[in-house]
């Protein structure tokens, strides 16, 4: 069975098809792999809509970030917040709390896509804004901080409005890009603050991560988010 086949055996018109494999093809190493996660997605419809929904909301999501260089090139923060907002699609789907959701999220990530992200995507220092004082930080990024960077970013987007300051991404391949982040959250979990007071600090990024990158390995870690989840319904 073809993935045309199989999306008109359940009821949906080419177009949806044309969308989904378009998009989702790229995360599989052949048609029968993608199809398979199609039929995984679809054997319980008649009873839990929920995976096709998940499905359904990191394809428009993340279509979304993919699209906003043609609306506002060179705005990464915008981007983020679609990521984002397809993240808090997921846990709202899966019926998660929140904190549950974003401590286990990470681990549906593969190594090599967490080896990307932390490879090309560093901390570099910190400054306190009010005491105008930098200082370098050595310590090393987590997965973990990483999404936290990522949940911080949308909330400057979301809550001020702010979408073009901070540069996320690398808009080429030949150089080291810095990107910086204001706030008054202590955003890192695996850093031990010396000052424990809430304070602004802008936090000071070199980034190398190229989008579509980045991109293949979030996807990814959708995909086996909605996989585990089908897996633990059926052990319902």
């Amino acid at each position: 069975m073809t993935a045309e086949e199989l999306f008109e055996s359940v009821g949906f018109v080419k177009e949806y098809y044309v969308q989904m494999s378009e998009f989702y093809k790229d995360n599989f190493e052949s048609e029968r792999d993608m199809i398979s996660f199609f039929v995984k997605v679809f054997q319980n419809d008649n009873k839990d809509k929920t995976p096709r929904r998940m499905m359904n909301q990191i394809q428009h999501l993340v279509s979304i970030a993919n699209d906003i260089d043609q609306i506002r090139p060179g705005r990464d923060p915008l981007r983020i917040f679609f990521i984002k907002t397809c993240l808090e699609s997921l846990c709202a789907l899966s019926s998660m709390k929140k904190p549950v959701f974003y401590d286990a999220f990470p681990s549906y990530m593969s190594d090599e896509g967490k080896a990307y992200i932390l490879e090309n995507f560093s901390l570099t220092g910190f400054e306190d804004v009010y005491m105008n004082q930098q200082y370098e930080a050595s310590h090393v990024l987590t997965i973990d901080d990483f999404f936290e960077i990522v949940k911080a970013v949308r909330d400057i987007v979301a809550h001020e409005g702010n979408y073009w300051e901070m540069q996320f991404f690398a808009h080429d391949n030949d150089s080291t890009w810095i990107a910086s982040l204001e706030t008054d959250r202590q955003i890192l979990k695996s850093y031990k603050y010396q000052n424990q007071r809430k304070m602004t600090r802008t936090y000071i990024f070199n980034t190398t991560m190229q989008y579509e990158r980045f991109k293949y390995y979030f996807v990814e870690s959708c995909i086996n988010f909605v996989l585990k989840y089908i897996y633990r319904s059926k052990r319902r």
